[in-house]
């Protein structure tokens, strides 16, 4: 089983690890591999379930929010379970010293299929049984929030390998606003693997604050290229010729699916960034890629 509870702070500070093979930059976590997939096409045909149907309207029952059967039959219901296995296969084999230690999922959406525990499975598909759970509710920051948990606990616990498994699940059982920012257009699943060479030393370069569009100057290093959602546009106004830009429609997935589309061919130190207008908090993180390798499936 996987452990549910965080453990605590070490009653002495870790052991900083020795200079690693790759290089890793004290204080800037390093991005060694990254997975992605993208399943095209309809899903397995609706099979109506009286029992989950009157769940799905028992769900929404006290929001005044009915259970939109049709588009939910007509969605491809690919759960977050299969979209993570798909994502984790693109990393390619891990062996034991290759895999994470602490792995952090994160999602904007809710899963549809509740009877799955996406962290536990997770855990069972990567080799050593690493410290695995989930965070949500934090909109299309979430996987911010997770690297910088995940990290937070690579530095209290002397760990070394961390992995962010970012997913958007598009089949919802009740209907979306098109126009909505969290709404999920497309089954998407992402993969980071990264390593943390700064033992109990300061995370640089990343960080969360409340921010109202438009605000100030970024609050990051400007000099570096920007891999950065469309709401950045907005909320930090200015010409990025070194940006690149992430879609629409994938709230979770799709900033960090663009930095996956960087890895081992992009600059060596990139800032990751999105601003969530819903919450007006502006989120941003700074990564070392080096030359990771990666993989794409299912597109």
């Amino acid at each position: 089983m996987f452990r549910a509870t965080a453990p605590v702070r070490p009653a002495t500070a870790p052991v900083r690890p020795a200079a690693s093979a790759t290089g890793a930059v004290g204080g800037v976590p390093r991005l060694l591999r990254a997975g992605r997939y993208a399943p095209a096409g309809p899903g397995a045909p609706y099979v109506p379930d009286a029992g989950r149907e009157r769940f799905f309207r028992q769900l929404g029952a006290p929001h005044g929010v009915p259970f939109d059967r049709a588009g939910f039959a007509a969605a491809p219901r690919r759960t977050s379970v299969e979209l993570a296995r798909g994502a984790l296969a693109g990393l390619g084999p891990l062996t034991a010293e290759e895999a994470p230690e602490v792995a952090v999922v994160a999602s904007a959406a809710p899963d549809f299929e509740h009877a799955e525990l996406v962290g536990s499975c997770v855990q069972g598909m990567l080799p050593g049984e690493p410290l695995t759970f989930g965070v949500s509710d934090q909109g299309m920051l979430a996987p911010f929030s997770a690297l910088r948990v995940a990290l937070e606990y690579a530095r209290r616990l002397g760990s070394r390998r961390l992995l962010v498994l970012a997913v958007d699940q598009s089949s919802q059982p009740f209907a979306v606003p098109a126009d909505h920012p969290a709404a999920v257009r497309a089954d998407v699943a992402v993969a980071l693997l990264f390593e943390w060479g700064g033992g109990a030393d300061p995370v640089h370069g990343a960080g969360q604050r409340p921010w109202l569009a438009p605000g100030p100057a970024v609050p990051w290093d400007a000099a570096l290229p920007l891999v950065a959602g469309a709401g950045v546009r907005t909320a930090v106004p200015g010409v990025w010729p070194w940006a690149t830009w992430a879609g629409t429609g994938q709230p979770a997935t799709a900033v960090w699916s663009a930095l996956a589309g960087l890895a081992g061919g992009g600059p060596a130190r990139v800032v990751v960034a999105e601003h969530d207008p819903q919450r007006a908090v502006l989120a941003h993180c700074t990564l070392d890629l080096g030359t990771p390798g990666r993989g794409t499936t299912g597109e």
